[in-house]
């Protein structure tokens, strides 16, 4: 029990360190916080402003086939100048949206380039793989990618687990000689955050408190995650709905259960209260057809492909959840001693 509250603390700690990406400065010093509620009214008042003020390159951006990050070009109309024909204020075609964040309801805004081709797009407990470009509101960018960044986004502000989830990923890539990697049909878009859904009252290197952000974003690929490794997808240890991570602790031993690897408390393992059948395929692309040939039931899923280098080949888990009992409950969150797999 000892060393499961350990890993308890060390994932809290980890989650608390690293939950102001994408991405921190070295230098975070925190200040006294304003009323969240208060600062909120604030906050949408200046990005309502900023999105009547200033437009991009609507039809440039719309003629591209593969639009980059680096193609939408955001630009301040000032006063008494006039709207170019090519282009669009922000404000005419932006996205409303509304979250609910420590009990504050947020507003937020995206403008929707590409949606992405592919029928995958994450939750907001997934993992990801984006190019991005992040800028306060004056214009200055206080951090970029120069090649494709993972992320978690249980580890990251809080906006962008709101936002990922709005789009698909890439639908194809390929591998090119020099070693990168070309994606094609790819989500893309631009969020315009409070700081309320940002870093806050930190002050985070280059970005002062109370700054409300511009990140500009191509979703290339996401992955389900699977924090505890106990072939439970975390989604389904977490309440998805609330984008709570913590609302969930089956058996009560102040462990939630997307960390816990023994959900029920009943000294085995979840790992192993589900029927594992695994796949292997010398490439991706043979691994993923012999997957998207199964006919699945309602209780099984597919775990993430993931490369062996030591097999150099690629595996994914047939996950079976079993409720052995037929009680209703899968034996995983079932402590009861009848449903035990023999």
């Amino acid at each position: 029990m000892n060393h499961k509250y350990n890993t308890f603390l060390i994932c809290a700690l980890i989650i608390s360190v690293i939950s102001c990406s994408p991405d921190d400065d070295d230098n975070i010093v925190s200040v006294p916080e304003n009323d969240r509620t208060e600062q909120q009214v604030v906050d949408n008042d200046t990005l309502v402003n900023y999105l009547n003020t200033h437009y991009y390159n609507s039809s440039e951006v719309n003629a591209l086939a593969n639009p980059t990050i680096a193609d939408v070009v955001i630009t301040e109309l000032t006063v008494g100048d006039i709207l170019p024909s090519d282009a669009t204020l922000l404000m005419t075609d932006v996205e409303l949206k509304t979250t609910t964040y420590l009990d504050v309801e947020y507003n937020y805004y995206i403008l929707r380039i590409k949606q992405g081709e592919s029928t995958s797009s994450p939750r907001f407990c997934d993992k990801v793989r984006v190019n991005y470009s992040g800028s306060l509101m004056d214009g200055y960018n206080f951090d970029r990618s120069s090649t494709p960044v993972d992320f978690d986004l249980t580890a990251v502000i809080p906006g962008w687990s709101r936002v990922m989830p709005e789009f698909n990923a890439s639908n194809s890539f390929i591998s090119n000689t020099d070693g990168t990697i070309s994606y094609n049909g790819y989500g893309m878009g631009v969020m315009f955050l409070p700081s309320g859904l940002g870093y806050y009252a930190t002050y985070s290197g280059s970005i002062p408190s109370y700054s409300n952000l511009v990140f500009k974003f191509e979703l290339l690929q996401t992955e389900t995650s699977d924090h505890d490794f106990d072939n439970i997808p975390t989604y389904m240890e977490v309440i998805e709905e609330d984008y709570n991570l913590y609302g969930k602790d089956t058996d009560g031993d102040l462990v939630v259960d997307f960390i816990d690897v023994d959900d029920d408390g009943d000294g085995t393992p979840t790992a192993d209260e589900v029927r594992i059948q695994t796949f292997s395929e010398d490439t991706r692309v043979e691994l993923e057809a012999t997957l998207a040939s199964l006919i699945l039931d309602s209780n099984q899923l597919i775990s993430p492909v993931k490369y062996n280098s030591d097999r150099n080949n690629f595996s994914a888990n047939l996950v079976t959840i079993l409720d052995d009992n037929g009680n209703g409950t899968p034996n995983y969150l079932d402590d009861t001693e009848s449903e035990r797999i023999e």
